[in-house]
């Protein structure tokens, strides 16, 4: 374990590809090597053998839950950070590619997987700049493994410095304090961009002393942070336009230094401001770094953003396989958004997908509603082929998206929408969504370019999201408490309904269900406690073709969600109009 453990540390430190092949360990020891995909707030799904599969966090040991925590803020990283940069020579010629770094005269970049160095000359004056200000904005190469890092412990801490924090290998990862438990020190690094977890029976001596008196700088920053809270809410401040929220503004911090920065966002705790020229990444300070006056121009600013943003969300641009969406707001990250008294839907910018919200103010205690609701439903048109480059081992794999032919403008008066593109082999799809007071319909055709020597099948797949976030952490007394009268009830094409209430294991559920009963459906519902005050009622074409069920091989109860899919029987590439799927969202 220990030596696992340093493993993760030095992830932490040197970097980890979210692309490869890693090992996710059950709390029973069993294994499985597979391609980490993404992680909700309580699973991981991973691609093992070409099948995609959603694995509790409740399941996985504790080395596998920290390699997947640290897999998720890789991968979000690079996300919000973008790994790559449009690079224009000066005949406008232009490609795609990841900076390196600047090596004198040469210009280093991972282009398509390969290291090229190419003179800076070549590229036109906009690309000569982007690669001196990618050298500034680079964070300092990380202290090797075995240096000998003292820190004066007797000195004054501050809680917004980087400090070199090492286990008893001598392994450094540099990174910010953000809080300390029994088990585990999370550390921010990378500017923010990504939080670790180190077990604090990993670290040495000196890292563990100086982790528990920034733990007691952090008591007392929260309690100032309360205070403060109350008296900003109460502030008379100066009137500020919205064009102030577009501009630098001169900040001075309780020391008297000065900073000119644009104003991002702020909660209670932390302020974030960008440094244009100096970083297209905007950084964090806490609301008591900064003097009295700033305090209150910055309180300013932060309601007037809460005002504009409530006003008039921001609208983020279409770019390749994103459509457009809205930047800030209650509908942030969605293109389209159709309420009705009882639930919300909501498309993301991916284009593929939606999602299906209940109005309902909590799931459980401490866990509150999003914006929208709580999210009961995803639905997905789903694009997958076999990938034969290795014959005796074939894998199944999903068809990216490549471009949409149009994006349509965010809204949330939109009742129907049609989209259609490119997937990254050239082939083409087309997804249609309508939306009604009652629920929706989805129909759809993909078309593979000529040629094609992987054909691709097309489905609508459906996920219905686990009803009790905090399930690991509860008895099944409370369990119950949560899920109430909740099942899903399975309508099969041939024989009676099958009830699967909600706190019985599938075990022994399965004991009283005929071989093969779920694998062809005429209907399947959700209902009781978890949904009210709605019922979700999936509702497909019989004829031609198939609604079956799935779920993930470690799930123990139906609370922790279940899979749809549908497909044709007759045609794997067409979800027909007259045979639509229908997904009915109807009151108690």
């Amino acid at each position: 374990m220990r030596t696992l453990i340093f493993f993760l540390l030095s992830f932490a430190v040197y970097g980890i590809n979210t692309e490869s092949i890693h090992p996710f360990t059950d709390i029973n020891g069993r294994t499985l090597q597979a391609k980490f995909i993404e992680a909700g707030p309580d699973f991981v799904k991973i691609e093992w053998k070409g099948q995609v599969f959603d694995l509790p966090f409740s399941s996985l040991n504790a080395e596998t839950k920290a390699l997947t925590r640290l897999l998720a803020r890789t991968a979000q990283a690079r996300k919000s950070s973008g790994e790559l940069d449009k690079w224009t020579d000066k005949q406008g010629r232009t490609i795609e590619a990841k900076f390196l770094k600047l090596d004198g005269d040469k210009l280093i970049l991972n282009w398509n997987g390969k290291v090229v160095s190419l003179p800076l000359e070549m590229f036109d004056s906009k690309s000569q700049e982007l690669a001196r200000s990618l050298v500034k904005d680079q964070v300092p190469a990380p202290v090797p493994a075995n240096s000998s890092v003292k820190i004066n412990l007797d000195g004054k801490l501050n809680l917004n410095l980087e400090y070199p924090w090492q286990n008893t290998s001598g392994q450094t990862a540099n990174g910010t304090f953000v809080e300390l438990s029994k088990t585990t020190l999370k550390i921010s690094m990378s500017r923010g961009s990504r939080e670790v977890d180190i077990p604090v029976d990993s670290l040495n001596k000196d890292s563990l002393a100086l982790a528990k008196k920034l733990q007691v700088l952090a008591s007392a920053e929260q309690k100032k942070l309360a205070t403060l809270a109350k008296k900003r809410k109460a502030m008379k401040v100066a009137a500020v336009t919205e064009a102030d929220l577009e501009i630098e503004h001169d900040f001075t911090n309780a020391s008297g230094q000065v900073v000119k920065a644009q104003f991002v966002e702020a909660d209670d705790k932390m302020v974030s401001l960008l440094m244009a020229r100096r970083s297209k990444t905007p950084f964090k300070l806490a609301w008591t770094s900064f003097a009295d006056e700033s305090v209150v121009k910055l309180e300013a600013l932060r309601r007037k953003r809460v005002e504009v943003d409530n006003a008039k969300p921001k609208i983020i641009p279409a770019k390749g396989n994103r459509l457009s969406y809205y930047g800030s707001g209650k509908y942030k990250g969605y293109n389209t958004v159709f309420e009705e008294d009882g639930y919300a839907v909501g498309v993301p910018s991916t284009g593929n997908s939606l999602n299906i919200f209940v109005k309902q103010e909590a799931v459980e205690d401490g866990v509150s509603a999003g914006p929208l609701g709580i999210l009961r439903m995803s639905v997905g048109f789903g694009n997958s082929y076999t990938d034969r480059t290795n014959p005796e081992r074939p894998r199944r794999r999903t068809r990216g998206i490549k471009s949409f032919d149009v994006s349509p403008e965010p809204s949330t008066e939109r009742d129907e929408i049609k989209l259609t593109g490119k997937f990254t082999n050239d082939g083409t799809f087309e997804y249609n969504i309508r939306m009604t007071r009652k629920g929706l319909e989805f129909w759809s055709r993909i078309k593979d370019s000529s040629g094609e020597d992987w054909p691709t099948s097309h489905s609508v797949g459906m996920s219905f999201k686990g009803t009790v976030p905090k399930v690991k952490d509860m008895a099944m007394n409370q369990i119950k408490g949560v899920i109430g009268d909740g099942a899903f009830y399975a309508q099969p094409v041939e024989g009676k309904t099958v009830k699967l209430p909600f706190g019985d294991s599938w075990v022994e559920l399965m004991k009283n269900v005929k071989r093969g009963a779920l694998t062809n459906l005429k209907s399947f519902e959700a209902k009781g406690t978890p949904y009210d005050p709605m019922r979700i009622v999936v509702t497909p074409f019989v004829k031609d073709m198939k609604l079956e069920y799935s779920r993930t091989y470690s799930y123990m109860y139906p609370l922790q969600g279940i899979s749809l899919r549908y497909t044709s029987l007759e045609k794997r590439t067409e979800i027909p109009r007259n045979r639509a799927l229908k997904i009915n969202l109807l009151p108690k």
